[in-house]
């Protein structure tokens, strides 16, 4: 199936291809983006002229090429398999991964609110315009809010599918972040402020951010750990940033003095 937008790869443009036929001058693949044919000559597959064409590729397997030349007139696309990284085959295969699975949500979603399921490639691509990804607008709306459909030029049903295949499918790993807090006070009665001081912030956190998990415990006086936990980055990034500037507010209150060291 066609998935690609235009009919031609660019030279330099990565390629999934099946291999459908391995003969002696080199391998003859079939492009699934663009639905054609390609070849791949026996140097630009061989990393060493002591192996075989079969100990690399065989008939049937899909596989990651480079594109080094492309004739538009004779319909002629040449590949190479030795000048494709590792890095760059796990990225490649990763991507089309994520368009099929992008591809068959959106065909689902069309059907759902009586739309042609064949318009799901032509919004493909328009998300692979807006993304790169275009699996990334559900990783997107999982991360951060459904307010970045707004952008988008959607159905306003599509959208709410949208919504709901991020929630069904996207799991976002919790983000943590942990940070040192050495805190000391001279007054007589200093072991007393730097409590008060470290409850009265985890009491303020707890109750400005309740949605995200806060702890501070003693790593070994005078350093104490805090701990801030929750599925939204950009959510906990704030309450660092928020702990950072009240930790300021209370060592002068508590006559107290305080550091912030942040782990990475």
């Amino acid at each position: 199936m066609k998935l690609a937008k235009k009919d031609f790869p660019d030279v330099g443009e990565l390629v999934i291809g099946t291999v459908k036929k391995i003969a002696e001058h080199g391998v003859y693949v079939y492009l699934d983006e663009y639905d054609m044919e390609a070849f791949a000559p026996a140097q630009e597959v061989l990393q060493s002229w002591f192996h075989n064409l079969r100990d690399y590729v065989k008939e049937g397997n899909k596989t990651v090429f480079k594109v080094i030349s492309v004739n538009p007139k004779m319909r002629v696309v040449e590949l190479s398999l030795k000048r494709v990284r590792v890095d760059e085959k796990e990225k490649k295969l990763l991507l089309y991964r994520h368009k099929l699975r992008t591809l068959k949500s959106l065909e689902i979603s069309l059907r759902k609110i009586g739309q042609d399921p064949r318009r799901a490639l032509e919004i493909l691509w328009y998300l692979e315009d807006q993304f790169g990804d275009p699996f990334k607008v559900f990783e997107e709306v999982a991360k951060t809010s459904p307010k970045i459909l707004d952008e988008l030029d959607l159905d306003p049903q599509l959208k709410e599918q949208i919504v709901e295949i991020a929630k069904q499918q996207i799991e976002i790993p919790p983000t943590k972040i942990s940070s040192i807090v050495k805190i000391v006070s001279i007054e007589g009665d200093g072991v007393e402020r730097v409590k008060t001081t470290l409850t009265e912030l985890l009491n303020h956190l707890r109750e400005k951010y309740p949605q995200i998990s806060t702890k501070i415990y003693a790593v070994g006086p005078p350093r104490y750990r805090i701990d801030l936990v929750g599925q939204m980055p950009k959510q906990v990034e704030a309450a660092y940033t928020e702990a950072v500037n009240a930790l300021q507010t209370l060592q002068k209150k508590h006559k107290t003095i305080a550091t912030v060291q942040r782990l990475e």
